[in-house]
């Protein structure tokens, strides 16, 4: 009894048509492909036109005619408001310890996440289940890992600054800024 191939007894029992119909399905798929590539780089394009147009280009427009606020003429209220990002350095260790550090210096130690994972191979279900009670004594070293939820980070930071504390930016990624807020008015049914 000869081997079966599935793959070439498949191909030569099929027609022209089933293989050009084929052949028809995989071009529409790159076309796609295409059209997703290119849709996802617009929208990065419109959103960086977004961004540069609320906090670049509008505040210091309006800054210029020293304007804070305005109305548009359908009723939606415009504003400038100030908007801060912060974020602790991933790739520089050594001020991430020193952010770490700050924070529980500042009573803001409580941030702080600790992360503890492992990583167990096939078969070793049961020596997980009792990571627990024996992590140590199974001779497994943990990855321990300590970090601060951006957005946690960012809110207790804003207050921090608000309450009129400096925040060391040769520490963090501190970015303070302005950008337009745009209220729409409500439409009446």
């Amino acid at each position: 009894m000869s081997p079966i191939n599935f793959e070439e007894d498949a191909v030569t029992n099929l027609k022209q048509d089933e293989l050009e119909d084929i052949a028809s399905l995989l071009q529409r798929q790159l076309k796609a492909e295409l059209d997703v590539e290119l849709a996802e780089n617009e929208l990065k394009n419109k959103k960086e036109q977004f961004r540069k147009l609320s906090e670049e280009i509008i505040p210091a427009r309006m800054t210029e005619l020293g304007m804070t606020s305005t109305e548009m003429s359908d009723g939606s209220k415009v504003e400038v408001v100030e908007y801060i990002q912060a974020r602790i350095p991933v790739r520089d260790e050594e001020k991430k310890a020193k952010c770490h550090q700050w924070l529980e210096q500042n009573g803001l130690g409580d941030l702080l996440k600790n992360e503890v994972t492992m990583n167990f191979g096939r078969g070793e279900d049961q020596q997980a289940k009792q990571l627990e009670e024996t992590i140590r004594n199974m001779g497994y070293i943990p990855q321990v890992k300590v970090s601060v939820p951006w957005n946690t980070l960012e809110a207790a930071l804003v207050k921090w600054h608000q309450d009129g504390n400096n925040v060391p930016d040769d520490l963090f990624q501190w970015h303070v800024g302005q950008r337009t807020k745009i209220t729409r008015q409500k439409k009446k049914n």
